[in-house]
């Protein structure tokens, strides 16, 4: 995994995702006990969330036609600068000025649209084939590292100093992050022939379409789409469900909510790194299929085993396959996409992650006060599971053994 980093254009890549989610967690800590506190309404908060997820559910797919015409680092330049100057909108957040909050997420979760599928195209392009797993790895893992800086700090920085300093660290981290993208070497060969600037949006459509086209005609294409969907939507079904199994079927308390989500950050950091330097051993459709099928089987023990203990160890297990089974993911997109299509591709697979996100946590919600708390437990480790028997026995390798 250090032999990748010291690939320069991934390093800055890499270090700038790694201060922009660190900068992230510090915001989304802080923002939704912000909205809480100051109207006492948990649909205002349910709101917030909303305007994040609505604009990436419609724009993604769209925007990746622009991010395979555009130079992709200068797209993930231009998308930092703009979110930075976006969440200043915060400093004016007063009484009954809810709507900037909703505003910002919204522009927020728009730039983002450009900016995931930008970054995931273009990854594929800084390191050598063979280093795909690794650089997916190190991706999970700088995630997982933002996460574990970002949220005590956000915690610790609105209690003492309020939600101005929040919101300037997570400007300052867009701007920085900008900055190290802007340092790379790497230049794209924009997909747009010279003169045909005026007439873009005229091709728009079919462009679109033919990236829908790849992923109908491209079995493997088509299959991630279906079991991302399956591994999205059984993931955030549990959201709604696990702070209620914690209190109701192992009869803990919020103590066990921090144990629990100390244990699984750990663990995916841990996962990041086993995975990075053993994962290129196996094959991208191994890592996923595999790694879904035992992370959906440890949730399933593990909801169904009223023990607090065991649920430790199981989330420590389950964090490790999780994280193979996100980088095989990945990793599969990037080998069966052809690199002219990437934004269009990748935009897709994200604007499906954000619908599941969305249709998992109502669905968990409904499920578990319609039929109970555990079916509904069982169905989404159920799905989770299901995502990887599906990939095992629709997705051939190439070029390795599973």
């Amino acid at each position: 995994m250090i032999a990748v980093l010291r690939r320069r254009d991934f390093g800055l890549l890499w270090l700038a995702g790694l201060v922009s989610v660190a900068g992230d967690w510090v915001l989304m800590t802080a923002l939704p006990y912000v909205v809480y506190d100051r109207t006492g309404s948990v649909l205002a908060t349910a709101g917030m969330v909303a305007a994040q997820l609505a604009p990436s559910i419609v724009l993604s797919s769209f925007a990746g036609v622009f991010v395979d015409r555009w130079d992709r680092r200068r797209v993930l330049v231009v998308t930092n600068v703009l979110q930075g100057l976006a969440v200043t909108a915060l400093l004016l957040v007063g009484d009954g000025s809810l709507w900037i909050v909703y505003a910002v997420a919204a522009a927020q979760s728009a730039f983002a649209s450009f900016s995931q599928p930008a970054e995931a195209a273009l990854l594929p392009t800084l390191v050598r084939e063979e280093q795909l797993v690794a650089a997916n790895a190190l991706n999970v893992l700088n995630n997982r590292l933002g996460r574990l800086g970002g949220v005590p700090l956000g915690a610790v920085l609105l209690a003492t100093f309020g939600l101005s300093l929040v919101v300037v660290v997570d400007a300052v981290s867009f701007l920085v992050a900008a900055a190290l993208v802007a340092a790379m070497r790497h230049r794209d060969q924009p997909h747009l022939e010279e003169g045909d600037a005026t007439r873009a949006f005229a091709r728009f459509w079919s462009e679109w379409i033919a990236g829908l086209r790849i992923v109908r005609e491209d079995q493997t294409i088509a299959v991630l789409f279906v079991v991302l969907g399956l591994m999205t939507f059984g993931g955030t079904m549990l959201d709604p469900l696990f702070a209620p199994w914690i209190r109701d079927i192992l009869g803990q308390g919020v103590d066990a909510v921090a144990i629990l989500t100390v244990t699984s950050s750990l663990a995916g950091v841990a996962g990041s790194l086993v995975v990075g330097s053993v994962g290129a051993r196996l094959s991208s459709r191994a890592l996923m299929g595999w790694g879904s099928v035992i992370a959906g089987g440890l949730l399933l023990a593990k909801f169904n085993v009223p023990s607090l203990w065991v649920a430790v160890a199981l989330s420590a297990v389950g964090g490790i396959t999780a994280v193979a089974s996100s980088v095989g993911v990945e990793t599969l997109a990037q080998e069966r996409t052809p690199e002219h299509v990437r934004g269009r591709v990748f935009g897709s697979l994200q604007a499906t992650v954000w619908l599941m996100s969305l249709l998992g946590a109502v669905v968990g919600g409904l499920v578990g006060e319609l039929v109970g708390l555990l079916p509904a437990l069982d169905l989404a480790a159920a799905l989770v599971l299901l995502s990887g028997v599906v990939v095992l026995a629709l997705v051939r390798d190439a070029g390795h053994s599973a």
